[in-house]
Parts: C-alpha cells; sequence; structure tokens
C-alpha cells in the first residue's frame, strides 16, 4: 500500500491535478485500501483546519485585498521614490522597498506582487525599463512578503510545530531585510551596468513632508501589527482582525479610495483564497498523517544516519531537498509535508525550531518564482504582460542572491536570531 500511496501521488501531480486533489485522493485510496475506518478521512480532514491560529490566514488575505484597493501601495511608493532619488536603479529600488513594507501588511507573496506591480511596472515601463528586467524585479522581491512578517507561513508552521509565533516573527524581520538587501544590491549592479537612472524631480523638505504625511497611515500599518504581537497586547491572530479593521477605516474613511463595491470584490477574492488555502491544509494534514502511520519520517533519518551527524551537510541537504519541492509545490503544502518528514531530523541535528522556520520560509519564498510552478513568477508575468518563459530566464540572477541570502541564513543564524535571544 504504501508504494501505491506514492505512487499514485506522484501520477496525480505529473498529470497536472491540483496539489490538493492529488495528495488528497491518493491518501483516500490509501486509507479504503488498507482497510482503515473511513470516518478517519473525515476526522483527519477537520482536524487540520480546527485550530484557531488558522483564523489569522483569512483576515491578513483579507487585509491585504482592502489595503491594496484603498491606496496604500500607491501612497507608499510616492514617498519612497522621493527619498530614494535619482541612484541607478532608482525605480527599482523603490520597487523593492515597497514589496518590503507591503510584506510587512498584507503577509502575502501573491499579494505584494499584484499590488506593487499594478503600481510600480507603469512606471518602470515609462522610465525605458526592460520590461523582461522590471518583471523580474517584481517578482523576485515580492516573496519578501512571506518571510517579513505577519507572514501566513509562520503562523501555519507555528500552529504545526508549536513553536512561539511573536518568535518567528522577531526572526522574520531580519531574515525579510536581508533578502531585501541583496536584491536592492541586484537591481544597483544591473542598472549601473546599464546605466539604468531615472530623473526624479527633486522634492522639497515641505513636499517631502506633505508625502510623508500622506503616507503616515500606510506606514502606520506595520507599527501597529507588528509591535503589537511583540508586545503582547495581542495574538498574531488577533493581529489579523486588527488589520482588516485598519484597513477598512484608512481606505474608506481617511484616504476614501474604497468603495463599497471594492470591499465587496476583496471579501469575494479573499475567500476564494482562503478556501484553497484551507483545502490544502487539510488534505496536507491528512497526507502527513499518513506519513507517521508508515514511520516515513524515522526511516528518513535512520537512512540520513551519518549524513545527520555533520550539521553542515545535513543543512545543505535540507536546503536542496526544499528548494526541488518548491520549485514544484505550494508554501502550504511544502509545511504540511515537509514538516513532519524532516522534523527528525531537524531535532537530530540540533536545530533551533525557529531557525528551521526561517530556512523553510526563505526556500519557499524562493520557490515562489522559480520555473516551472512559481505562482509569483507567473503573476509577475501577467501584470508586467511579458511572456513566462522569457521572465523564467531573467529572474535566474536575482535568485543566485537570494540563495546567497539564504546560505547566510543557514550557516549563520545569529545574522537573524538576534531577536529572538538564542
Amino acid at each position: 500500500m504504501k508504494a501505491l500511496f506514492f505512487t499514485l501521488a506522484i501520477i496525480f501531480l505529473v498529470i497536472g491535478l491540483p496539489i490538493a486533489f492529488a495528495i488528497g485522493l491518493s491518501s483516500i485510496v490509501y486509507i479504503l485500501g488498507s482497510g482503515m475506518p473511513a470516518a478517519i478521512i473525515i476526522q483527519r480532514l477537520f482536524a487540520g483546519i480546527d485550530r484557531a491560529p488558522l483564523m489569522a490566514i483569512p483576515f491578513f488575505i483579507l487585509a491585504g485585498e482592502l489595503m491594496n484597493q484603498g491606496g496604500i501601495a500607491r501612497r507608499l511608493v510616492a514617498l519612497l521614490n522621493a527619498l530614494v532619488g535619482n541612484v541607478h536603479g532608482s525605480l527599482g529600488i523603490v520597487t523593492v522597498i515597497s514589496c518590503m513594507f507591503f510584506a510587512a501588511i498584507s503577509g502575502s507573496g501573491v499579494a505584494t506582487t499584484a499590488a506593487i506591480g499594478a503600481v510600480m511596472l507603469p512606471e518602470m515601463a515609462k522610465a525605458r525599463y526592460n520590461k523582461e528586467f522590471a518583471a523580474a524585479i517584481v517578482g523576485t522581491a515580492s516573496p519578501i512578503g512571506v518571510i517579513i512578517p505577519p507572514s501566513i507561513t509562520f503562523i501555519i508552521y507555528g500552529v504545526l510545530t508549536g513553536t512561539s509565533i511573536a518568535d518567528l516573527y522577531k526572526a522574520g524581520i531580519p531574515s525579510g531585510i536581508l533578502i531585501g538587501l541583496l536584491l536592492i544590491v541586484y537591481v544597483y549592479i544591473v542598472a549601473r551596468k546599464n546605466n539604468i537612472r531615472t530623473v526624479v524631480q527633486k522634492k522639497t523638505i515641505r513636499e517631502k513632508l506633505f508625502l510623508f504625511k500622506n503616507a503616515i497611515w500606510a506606514l502606520g500599518a506595520p507599527v501597529i501589527l507588528i509591535g503589537g504581537v511583540f508586545s503582547g497586547i495581542f495574538t498574531p491572530t488577533e493581529s489579523a482582525v486588527v488589520a482588516v479593521i485598519y484597513s477598512l477605516i484608512v481606505g474608506f474613511f481617511i484616504y476614501k479610495d474604497l468603495s463599497i463595491k471594492d470591499i465587496y470584490r476583496a471579501i469575494e477574492r479573499s475567500a476564494i483564497m482562503t478556501a484553497k488555502i484551507m483545502l490544502i491544509v487539510s488534505t496536507a494534514t491528512l497526507f502527513a498523517f499518513i506519513l507517521t502511520f508508515e514511520r516515513i519520517p524515522q526511516e528518513i533519518v535512520e537512512n540520513m544516519g551519518a549524513i545527520a551527524e555533520n550539521k553542515m551537510l545535513a543543512l545543505l541537504i535540507i536546503n536542496l531537498i526544499l528548494l526541488v519541492m518548491g520549485a514544484i509545490m505550494e508554501t502550504g503544502a511544502i509545511i504540511f509535508i515537509m514538516v513532519p518528514l524532516l522534523w527528525p531530523v531537524v531535532n537530530q541535528i540540533g536545530l533551533d525550531p525557529v531557525h528551521f522556520c526561517m530556512i523553510l520560509t526563505v526556500n519557499t519564498a524562493i520557490g515562489l518564482v522559480t520555473p516551472p510552478f512559481g505562482v509569483c513568477l507567473f503573476t509577475a508575468a501577467n501584470v508586467g504582460k511579458v511572456a513566462v518563459e522569457k521572465l523564467s530566464i531573467s529572474v535566474l540572477l536575482p535568485i543566485v542572491f537570494m540563495l546567497a541570502g539564504l546560505l547566510i541564513i543557514t550557516y549563520f543564524p545569529m545574522s537573524i536570531m538576534f531577536l529572538v535571544g538564542r
């Protein structure tokens, strides 16, 4: 039955079945074929999503949609454009920084791609940026949305492993900033080499203050959300609700860019995206149950044997596995499938759970823009009206810079763990 279980899962994935159906159907076939009570299927599916912290996911998705519609992204970009000035690749640098700020609001890589891409790609086109280069910047910077808190990935991982989500937030901030800085270096080097320099009209102090005042509500969102969790004022789940209320107030009453129709569309899109995530979460829980039942994680540890004794080599192998999985699977599925598989190895080599989460998250962030199935890659191509095949080549160099950040995070943990205190 074990062989049939894995064979079916692989076949379903190869023929293009959505990941939730691929792992769900293969799990159902295994349970029915092995003589287990059919009720286990329903029990495990519902047990996977019957966890209070997962309530944060629909609220963060809705908050990101409302903030996108409510003009927050546009005001952030206007302020950052004035502050960055006339350096080489200034619009590209503004794009990366904007993605970092919007990441600290939405918690989603795809939402960041759509929001910042819609604002920045037309501006870079006017400045005669190469279309592939511009889309590659948006595509590789937007996955920072899953690294900088609030992050949906952190919430799922925290629920699954019992790790403090507040500690994950503390490690996520420097991790996201590190990846962002490396991407800024990439943009600057390429722009300098190709003499890409946008002439930005110099702003007076008064004009900059006006732009800052105009964007103050947008800048306040990450301070309230992340600061509230750090200070213990509210939990990550409560912060998601605060994010929705805040985005509604700012977009509807202060900026007045939100209409009733916009709110309805945001709720509709959020409901669809939440349903997709929850379906993956529930079927992945069923899949993980079978992996545990068949003692697959234990077999992996036993087979790794001597390799697991060498922590440096074990970390390299973990990264290679996650990079491959990230290129072919959805983020939520990777977490639910790979965490139970790798958890015994993580414990055996003495890897801190928070550190492991950062390694896992950065790998999945890279996967979001890695061909052939990176969702941020496809979103950036769609928004930028670029052929996916051409964009797949253009993202390779920035991915190298992201991999450099992954190596730093993996082998120099104190570079991102200093806020956690261990």
